[in-house]
């Protein structure tokens, strides 16, 4: 058998190795090293061209894959710096710093691992594929930085408040929180980029898409390093302040406030996610966006229920009752079903499935009154998705 020809090259892109599997924990580490370090410089614009066409069939992005990666690294080297310092000064403020990295760098190892099983293919126990499998990874990270990242360091600020300890003054301290901010703004920039670069896509303001994208491992990201960021300047600000007046209460007050926050971002993150692991529906507003797509065909007499939800990352079920005409032939509906499908998929790109229904009569549901939930969801329409 003729062996094939090699993958053409982007000329200007470096090599990347392939994902490995996520169970191998150790191979991903060296891959995600392994793409911080091609991901710097001027092959940093090549590699986010080549990731943001790389979607998997179950919806993954590519990109998000790179973003986790490169906040991966930086996690690892935040938490061999910070690990050390607070070991030789016995900061509370640093500990928090600490345990936070500790946390991300696992919520990041988690996010890969969600990420890679969400682009595996349909199987006939999965039809409509994995990309749930980076909701419930994205969830398990959200608690992880609320348990570790925020309840941890809280308890740890409190037991130093309480039982003050001594603080070895230096500049160790301030040099490696100055290490953090350049490396997690790396990150931060990484993550934020993609993100506008999505928001621009979709012609929606940057703070919308950041509420309502639902591929959640790359927001965790930009939240994670923005709290990172913070976490940062608080432990500066409580280090400066207890080389000011030798107490060590700023010092203990800098890590509870870096817990509280980290644990405010935990649970954010798990919410958004525990809402699309529950049949997370579409905005009534672009459903009635569909019906509309539906019913202005004049071989559409009637619209019925439309229902949606989310199977994974940009990735979106329909399922919509019409009433055709009692004259159309079985050619011609087959016909209106697959034309409708198409109106549908070009308005709606993220419309993964689509399963149009042709009944005798539609049956209207009763209009709702302000006692019921719907109501106030049509008068209030979330975001759209996306």
């Amino acid at each position: 058998m003729p062996q094939q020809p090699p993958t053409a090259r982007v000329a200007d892109l470096p090599y990347l190795p392939p994902p490995p599997p996520p169970e191998d924990v150790r191979a991903l580490l060296r891959w995600s090293l392994a793409v911080l370090k091609a991901s710097t410089g001027r092959n940093r614009a090549a590699i986010r061209r080549h990731h943001a066409g790389g979607r998997g069939v179950s919806g993954g992005s590519g990109e998000s894959l790179a973003t986790v990666a490169v906040a991966t690294g930086t996690d690892l080297a935040m938490l061999a710096a910070t690990a050390t310092a607070a070991a030789l000064t016995g900061s509370a403020a640093l500990f928090a710093e600490t345990l936070h990295s500790l946390a991300d760098t696992g919520n990041q190892l988690l996010l890969l691992t969600g990420l890679r099983r969400a682009r595996r293919r349909p199987d006939a126990r999965h039809p409509y594929g994995h990309g749930a499998e980076l909701f419930y990874w994205s969830l398990l990270a959200a608690l992880g930085l609320f348990a570790v990242g925020g309840v941890l360091s809280a308890w740890e600020g409190m037991q130093r408040l309480l039982h003050p300890s001594g603080v070895q003054p230096g500049l160790l301290g301030f040099a490696v929180l100055g290490l953090g901010c350049l490396l997690n703004g790396s990150s931060w920039l990484t993550s934020l980029g993609q993100l506008r670069r999505e928001a621009r896509a979709r012609g929606v303001p940057f703070r919308q898409h950041l509420r309502s994208t639902t591929d959640t491992a790359v927001t965790a990201v930009y939240y994670e390093d923005s709290a990172a960021l913070a976490g940062n300047a608080i432990a500066l600000a409580g280090l400066g302040a207890h080389q000011l007046t030798g107490s060590a209460v700023p010092d203990a007050a800098a890590g509870i406030v870096i817990g509280i926050l980290l644990a405010a971002i935990g649970l954010r993150l798990a919410g958004r996610n525990r809402a699309l692991l529950t049949n997370r529906a579409e905005s009534p507003a672009v459903l009635d966006r569909i019906r509309g797509l539906l019913i202005t065909d004049p071989d559409v007499i009637a619209v019925g229920q439309i229902a949606s939800i989310y199977l994974g990352p940009h990735q979106l079920l329909l399922t919509a009752e019409i009433q055709p005409l009692d004259t159309i032939s079985g050619i011609r509906l087959r016909q209106l079903l697959a034309e409708l499908r198409e109106r549908i998929t070009q308005a709606i790109p993220r419309a993964a499935a689509i399963s149009l229904m042709p009944v005798v009569a539609v049956e209207h549901p009763p209009e709702p009154t302000p006692w019921d939930h719907d109501y106030w969801l049509r008068r209030f329409p979330d975001h759209e998705q996306a």
